[in-house]
């Protein structure tokens, strides 16, 4: 019966999700105190990301938000994830990772409404690579549970 009843749940949740291409894995980075979690939603060509920060100290924290990489040049050497979900408190639009390209040529991290020292820059670390489709999916299930509150 919990096979039947687990079988059940995973075809409703990958039915929810269907015809959404998005990537096999989710890409963990560690930053300070903030761990940032990335999984490519939509076309590659679209160039898409949810991404999720933990460690915030607001009511951001957790929550994922969709973003678009915006190149700032041809060759795409520093760009942005923006996302229109989340706003500046000057009603801008917010970017979460960057990478201003130059010799270290890193993501670094700009956690929703905090402004880090600019002496501290939060340079992001890979950390991990999951490997499970269920932990995709689920992922993808929490976003999708998250837009249907608001």
């Amino acid at each position: 019966m919990k096979k039947l009843l687990l079988s059940l749940a995973l075809a409703s949740s990958c039915a929810y999700a269907a015809g959404i291409e998005h990537g096999k894995y989710i890409n963990i980075y560690q930053a300070d105190t903030y761990k940032v979690k990335m999984l490519r939603y939509g076309a590659e060509a679209d160039s898409q990301y949810l991404i999720k920060v933990t460690g915030i100290d607001n009511a951001q924290d957790g929550k994922i938000y969709l973003h678009t990489k915006k190149c700032d040049d041809t060759k795409c050497s520093t760009y942005k994830y923006v996302t229109t979900q989340v706003h500046k408190p000057d009603g801008k639009q917010w970017f979460t990772i960057y990478n201003p390209g130059g010799w270290y040529n890193g993501d670094i991290l700009q956690p929703y409404l905090v402004e880090p020292d600019k002496e501290k820059r939060l340079y992001l670390s890979k950390s991990v690579q999951t490997i499970s489709g269920i932990e995709v999916q689920d992922f993808i299930d929490e976003y999708n549970k998250q837009q249907a509150k608001k």
